[in-house]
């Protein structure tokens, strides 16, 4: 009965933890995570702006040819 007491007077021994803090804890995993995918994601996105940059010019130079087919010799 005494520890009860205590427990009321002083709070718990342990300090639990509160939702703030496991949502603070989770936030920052998820942001150590995103951080360790980083150079990966930045790889890929470099891959597909060259890809798309190619495809770009490669449309550019189709459509000049068709122009010129096009127009009179």
């Amino acid at each position: 009965m005494i520890a009860w007491l205590k427990r009321l007077v002083h709070g718990p021994d342990e300090p639990e933890a509160t939702d703030s803090e496991t949502a603070l804890e989770r936030a920052r995993e998820a942001r150590q995570a995103a951080e360790a995918r980083r150079p990966i994601v930045e790889a890929v996105a470099a891959t597909l702006r060259r890809a798309r940059e190619e495809n770009h010019f490669a449309e550019r130079i189709e459509a000049a040819y068709a122009t010129r087919k096009g127009a009179a010799p």
